[in-house]
């Protein structure tokens, strides 16, 4: 065990020395000349590059990409800590109080019985934590694709408020009710542009609610048609 965890260190600091050897007064151009700004789209573009490998199922390619994005999450860091804001140290400490704290069932004395418990308790500490700093709660990101925003503020409705988009046997027969529908709503032009968007959300729910991903499952019907 101490040996497996003194690798990870080493290859860890192997990164960092690369990263303080490429932002050196010797080393890239390129790289000197990136900001935490420049260098954000980049991990947006690893990250899905991840995504696709993990979804093909390519081992290789997995671990090929994981790397990408660490690198460039190692390289925001050190650009933030030039500016004098932050270090890679503040980053790992702070996820890691936030897992720690986000968890009380593993790490504390809360019980919870289900996965639905877990979500729903993450939710209420993660509203806490705002109001104690003073934040507004993020919404989620609209730069996400759409099936993956959808998927994720789904998941935040907390159960049996107004509408319950956490019932599957509702929710099944709300979709069939409004899919049925469909024909008439074609076929009279009216409201198709609400209407396809809300049959769509509603689908995306339903896969969620079954434990698929209306992103991956997408994606795995596209590759059949190319």
């Amino acid at each position: 065990m101490q040996t497996a965890k003194t690798d990870r260190c080493i290859a860890m600091e192997e990164i960092l020395s690369i990263i303080e050897r490429l932002l050196g007064e010797n080393g890239c151009p390129w790289d000197r000349k990136q900001t935490p700004e420049t260098v954000q789209t980049y991990l947006v573009e690893e990250a899905h590059e991840a995504a696709a490998a993990v979804r093909g199922a390519k081992t290789a390619e997995v671990a090929e990409e994981l790397g990408d994005v660490l690198f460039m999450v190692f390289f925001l860091a050190r650009l933030y800590e030039a500016r004098g804001e932050f270090t890679l140290e503040d980053v790992c400490a702070l996820i890691s109080e936030k897992m720690i704290r986000r968890h009380p069932h593993v790490f504390g004395e809360t019980s919870v019985n289900s996965a639905e418990e877990v979500k729903d308790n993450w939710e209420k500490i993660k509203k806490l934590e705002k109001k104690a700093s003073g934040k507004s709660a993020q919404p989620v990101p609209d730069s996400l694709p759409a099936l993956i925003r959808a998927y994720r503020m789904l998941s935040r409705l907390p159960h049996g408020k107004d509408e319950d988009w956490n019932d599957l046997p509702s929710q099944v027969s709300r979709f069939e009710k409004q899919s049925g529908e469909l024909a008439t709503r074609i076929e009279a032009c009216q409201g198709l542009e609400d209407y396809f968007g809300g049959l769509l959300a509603r689908l995306v729910n339903i896969a969620r609610l079954k434990g698929y991903r209306a992103e991956d499952l997408l994606h795995g019907f596209l590759r059949k048609l190319e």
